[in-house]
């Protein structure tokens, strides 16, 4: 059922209903754009099929990461502007310094059109309020906001109440419900998942560090097609993962990724019923339950389950994890690679590393990487690599991770012609 705009009470006070689409989503994100956004002062990033960021601590990795959680709040936040102050610390942890307004932007396409969409938010009285937004199909504008006034919507569509746009809704939420076109592109951007660190400490690190639910602890029994931020809901997606046709290719890529002496992975009832939890059964020492495995052991388990589910309401159109490696044996750290670009096939991947190791394993790496750096002023340069001279000098070297490690991989990376986009 698509988004509705109703009446709260018989004030007409009105209220959205944000639901998504059933069917797959046709869109596929190729670019986005933030302006504004702490030290991506103006940056575009091409979404290649696989996209590796990585540059020095402190340039803007996490930032480009974060920024793409906020537009997937776009799709999918009834109150866009009050998530970015609860969530993400408002105007005094979002705005760069000397800036005004900051600037979200998306380019989709569905293999025939580019639609772009693109969002304003101004600082006014200590907060944020929508100032301007637009959707363009191959340029030709479908709709433009200016402030409270919207020009473009075919006249069968009912316009909102005065004052109703400026308080809370993007034009993208409100109108998917009657316009095909902005609802692949709210559903575009519902569907990106973003990954932080997993939460991988042991019960014997100590009471208050651990968050109550956490990869180690039991689920109440529940469907899922998602792995969770964090991955508190691993149990669940092993179950989902055993109750599956491919199981058993599942469970040889566990062997290879993991450990070949695994010969199960379970999701054991628990005594007071109701929940299950998740054990790892091993040919020379029997089973091991999730609380007792390794960080590494449920790190890679984690990943696992989120390359090989990948469906949801709406479809996932963009995976993204911060620092994936982290955890790994560098042993594991290629196949884990090999894994990303498998999903990347289906939607593309965006991740941030420091491994040299993981770089190293990327099979198309002058496509993929994307060098991160600050210019004079502290604004955020994305530049990638320069096709032949990478060639020329992993003649000699392993990979660019190597390259790294050597100290020579600014010389494969040319200054930008833009400081902003890559």
């Amino acid at each position: 059922m698509p988004n509705e705009i109703r009446p709260a009470s018989a004030t007409q006070c009105y209220t959205v209903i944000v639901t998504t689409a059933a069917t797959p989503n046709p869109s596929r994100i190729v670019r986005v754009r933030f302006s504004g956004l702490r030290t991506a002062s103006h940056v575009e990033l091409d979404c290649e099929p696989m996209t590796v960021l990585i540059g020095p601590n402190g340039v803007g990795k996490s930032t480009l990461i974060e920024g793409l959680e906020i537009l997937r709040k776009v799709g999918s936040s009834n109150d866009f502007v009050r998530t970015l102050n609860d969530e993400h610390g408002g105007i005094s942890h979002l705005l760069r310094r000397g800036e005004s307004e900051i600037r979200f932007g998306v380019d989709t396409t569905d293999g025939e059109s580019i639609l772009s969409w693109g969002i304003t938010l101004a600082r006014q009285n200590g907060t944020f309020v929508i100032e301007h937004e637009s959707l363009h199909r191959d340029g030709a504008a479908l709709f433009v906001r200016e402030g409270e006034r919207i020009i473009g919507l075919p006249a069968t569509i009912p316009q909102p109440p005065t004052g109703f746009i400026a308080a809370k809704y993007t034009v993208l939420v409100m109108m998917s419900a009657f316009i095909p076109m902005v609802e692949r592109v709210r559903a575009a951007l519902a569907g990106i998942e973003v990954h932080v660190p997993f939460a991988t400490q042991a019960r014997w690190f100590g009471a208050g560090v651990m968050p109550e639910r956490n990869m180690r602890t039991d689920n109440i029994i529940q469907s899922t097609d998602r792995l969770d931020r964090g991955g508190a809901n691993l149990a669940n997606a092993f179950h989902a993962l055993r109750n599956r046709s491919d199981w058993a290719d599942t469970l040889e890529t566990i062997r290879l990724v993991i450990d070949n002496d695994i010969t199960d992975v379970i999701t054991p009832a628990s005594a007071s019923g109701g929940n299950i939890g998740l054990t790892v059964t091993y040919r020379a020492v029997g089973s091991i339950p999730a609380f007792a495995l390794s960080d590494g052991t449920l790190a890679l388990l984690a990943l696992i389950a989120i390359t090989r589910l990948d469906g949801g309401d709406p479809p996932r159109s963009l995976l993204v994890l911060d620092e994936p490696d982290l955890h790994l044996h560098p042993g594991a750290i290629s196949q884990i690679v090999a894994l990303l670009e498998e999903c990347s096939a289906h939607q593309p991947v965006v991740f941030s590393t420091h491994s040299d190791r993981l770089l190293d394993s990327l099979s198309e790496p002058a496509r993929a990487t994307v060098l991160c750096d600050l210019d004079e002023q502290r604004r955020l340069r994305l530049r990638r690599p320069d096709p032949r001279q990478l060639d020329r000098w992993l003649e000699e070297y392993r990979g660019l991770g190597h390259l790294r490690a050597e100290g020579y991989d600014r010389l494969v990376f040319p200054p930008p012609r833009t400081a902003q986009k890559a």
